[in-house]
């Protein structure tokens, strides 16, 4: 049913991320789908602001991150799929990403918010996404 799907992972709280590649490894399984994580660092979008850190700083986070999301990629899929790490506002570089790779869904993870009794929601990234992805979104619980 979907032949190409994108699981955005936000790495600094990756339990959504968890909930996503679980729902994304059983519709791979089920329809041979091909499935790629992303993952976006936040950039550094004033030379002012990049003026305070090494030159190699966002190499270096991203480097880590790539570690980090291949690690997570590899407890849920039997093959480790493709991986990568943009930096920007997290909803602007998945939607560009969303226009290159030409997914047929985004799979969102849900997360708690504390603030509205404990029920699952999207995020802001999430749901800026889910508003102009130009495909289906699904939010995994």
């Amino acid at each position: 049913m979907f032949s190409k799907i994108l699981v955005p992972v936000d790495m600094s709280s990756p339990e959504p991320g968890k909930k996503s590649c679980a729902q994304a490894q059983k519709m791979q399984k089920a329809w041979n789908s091909e499935v790629h994580l992303l993952s976006v660092v936040p950039g550094f979008s004033m030379p002012l602001v990049a003026g305070f850190f090494p030159e190699d700083a966002l190499d270096k986070m991203q480097a880590t991150v790539l570690s980090d999301l291949k690690k997570l990629a590899a407890d849920y899929f039997d093959t480790v799929p493709p991986c990568t790490v943009r930096s920007g506002k997290r909803s602007q570089e998945i939607l560009a990403f969303a226009d290159e790779y030409k997914p047929d869904l985004i799979v969102f993870g849900c997360r708690p918010k504390d603030m509205v009794g404990g029920e699952l929601m999207l995020g802001s990234v999430g749901l800026s996404v889910a508003e102009r992805a130009k495909c289906n979104v699904l939010v995994a619980r």
